[in-house]
C-alpha cells in the first residue's frame, strides 16, 4: 500500500518602455512586496525557478564584468495553459542588498526592461505547463558595472506585479583571495564545525581606511540566509587584508544531504517508495527517513542542498518532465518538545515554509508533509527542527553536523572607497571544504 494512505493528505523595445514606465514606477512606489530584495517567487504557480551560467545548471549565479562568454540562465515554469506577458529589468544593489544610488542608466547598457519571448509549452505532460527562458546579457541589456543585482520579473497581465526575483553578483576579478581551514577555536565545534581564515591581495589601488571601505561576505553553499558579514579586516598588511578572526568565520558543518532521485515516473528510482498516477499528477511517496543526529554519516557526494531538472525516460526531452507531489516522512518515536520540523533545501527555497512544515503521526511515529508540486529531477533536502517562539534552529535536529561533510563556501569582496556612490564587487571565489588539508 502507498505510503500516503497511511495519512490523510494535506490539502520590450524602447518604444514601450517609454508608454509603459509610469505603470511600472507607480507599482514600484507602492508596497514593497520584496523589502529586503530576497531571491522569491510571488506568484504560486512560478515552480522551478532556477538562475545559473550557461552550461553550468548547478553553478552559482556570479558573472565576470569583463568575460563576454559568462551568460547567465534564468528558467522557469507556470503552470496551467495560460501564457503570461512578462517584463523583465534588474537592479544595482550595495553589498547589503538595498539599492545602490546608481540610475538605471548609470549600471545598464541598453533598454531599462524587455519582455521574455523564450516560451514553449509543456510535451504531453500530466500537469500542463508553460516554460519560461531568459538569457543575460542580451542584444538588449547588459550591466556595466559590478556588484549585487537583483533580476526582477513582472507579470504585466496583472498591473505589472512582481512574481519572481533572484539574485546574482557581476565580479570584476582584479583581486586575489587565499583561503584555508582552521580548527575551530572553540573546542566544541572541533567536530561539527568548519572555520575559515583568508586573506585578501590587492594590487594599484590605494585603500585609505580598509575598515571602512572593504567589506566581505562567506557563503555556505551559495546562500544568503546564514552567510557571515560584511567583515572588516583584522588587520591590514601593506597589500594585503586578513581575516583570521577566531570563533567567527565559522558555519556548522551539517551532514551530506539527503537525496531522492525522481528523474522518471516509470520506475522507482532511488529512495523512492512508491508513484501513483492520479490522472492529474504524479503522487511519490519517498522511503521513511531516519533521525541521524548523533550518527556518522560516510562520505558521499551530494548536491550541496541544490536539485536537478533532469528526464530520464527514454527519448523525452526536459519539456516532458512532469509534476508530482511528494511525500516526505522521517522517524520519531515522540513528537520532538515545543519544536516544528520542515522540510528545507533549494526545493523550498531556501525557507522555513509554512507548506513544507510537516505534522506528526503517532500511529506511524513519524513526521509527514505532502509536498507543494516539484518538477521532475534529482533532489536534495533536510530537516529542520525550529523553535516555534523565537524561530532559532536546532543544530543538531535530526541532521547533526559532522566536520567531515563536504561544503562549497564562497568569499566575496566589495569595495567602496571615499566618494563612489555603490559597493564594487572586487573579487569572488569558490572553494570547497573537501580539499582542505
Amino acid at each position: 500500500m502507498p505510503f500516503f494512505s497511511s495519512f490523510k493528505c494535506l490539502p520590450l523595445v524602447w518604444g514601450v518602455w517609454l508608454v509603459c514606465a509610469p505603470t511600472l514606477l507607480l507599482a514600484q512606489r507602492g508596497v514593497d512586496e520584496n523589502p529586503r530584495n530576497e531571491s522569491l517567487a510571488l506568484d504560486d504557480n512560478i515552480r522551478s525557478a532556477q538562475l545559473y551560467l550557461a552550461g553550468a545548471p548547478l553553478s552559482l549565479p556570479i558573472v565576470d564584468l569583463n568575460a563576454r562568454d559568462n551568460v547567465l540562465i534564468l528558467e522557469f515554469d507556470h503552470l496551467g495553459t495560460d501564457l503570461k506577458d512578462y517584463i523583465y529589468t534588474i537592479v544595482h544593489c550595495n553589498s547589503d542588498w538595498q539599492p545602490s544610488q546608481l540610475s538605471d542608466q548609470e549600471y545598464i547598457d541598453g533598454f531599462p526592461e524587455d519582455r521574455i519571448f523564450d516560451m514553449e509549452s509543456s510535451i504531453n505532460t500530466l500537469y500542463q505547463y508553460t516554460h519560461y527562458t531568459l538569457s543575460l546579457p542580451n542584444q538588449n541589456m547588459r550591466w556595466a558595472r559590478s556588484g549585487n543585482y537583483l533580476l526582477k520579473i513582472f507579470d504585466n497581465d496583472d498591473d505589472r506585479r512582481l512574481v519572481l526575483a533572484r539574485r546574482f553578483m557581476v565580479a570584476e576579478p582584479q583581486w586575489r583571495v587565499e583561503a584555508k581551514f582552521v580548527s575551530p577555536a572553540v573546542v566544541s565545534k572541533l567536530n561539527t564545525h568548519h572555520e575559515i581564515d583568508f586573506t585578501v591581495t590587492f594590487r594599484g589601488v590605494r585603500i585609505a581606511n580598509p575598515q571602512n571601505d572593504v567589506k566581505a561576505f562567506v557563503l555556505q553553499n551559495g546562500r544568503w540566509d546564514n552567510a557571515i558579514g560584511p567583515l572588516t579586516p583584522f588587520v591590514a598588511r601593506g597589500e594585503s587584508l586578513v581575516y583570521d578572526y577566531q570563533d567567527v568565520v565559522v558555519f556548522p558543518a551539517g551532514k551530506e544531504w539527503r537525496y531522492f532521485d525522481m528523474r522518471s515516473f516509470e520506475y522507482r528510482g532511488d529512495r523512492v517508495k512508491a508513484i501513483n498516477n492520479t490522472g492529474d499528477y504524479y503522487e511519490v511517496t519517498l522511503f521513511t527517513d531516519q533521525d541521524r543526529a548523533g550518527s556518522t554519516v560516510s562520505e558521499r557526494i551530494d548536491l550541496n542542498g541544490r536539485y536537478s531538472i533532469e528526464n530520464q525516460n527514454f527519448n523525452q526531452t526536459v519539456l516532458q518532465c512532469d509534476y508530482a507531489k511528494v511525500l516526505f516522512s522521517v522517524s520519531q518515536n515522540a513528537p520532538i518538545f515545543d519544536r516544528d520540523v520542515y522540510v528545507f533545501g533549494e526545493l523550498t527555497n531556501w525557507q522555513l515554509k509554512r507548506e513544507w512544515k510537516m505534522d506528526y503521526s503517532p500511529e506511524a511515529k513519524a513526521y509527514f508533509v505532502e509536498s507543494p508540486l516539484l518538477k521532475q529531477g534529482f533532489y536534495n533536502y533536510e530537516y529542520r527542527v525550529v523553535n516555534p517562539l523565537t524561530g532559532d534552529i536546532d543544530l543538531a535536529g535530526v541532521e547533526g553536523n559532522w566536520y567531515e561533510t563536504s561544503n562549497l563556501y564562497t568569499i566575496l569582496v566589495y569595495h567602496r572607497p571615499f566618494g563612489e556612490r555603490y559597493d564594487r564587487l572586487m573579487v569572488a571565489t569558490s572553494f570547497d571544504s573537501r580539499s582542505r588539508q
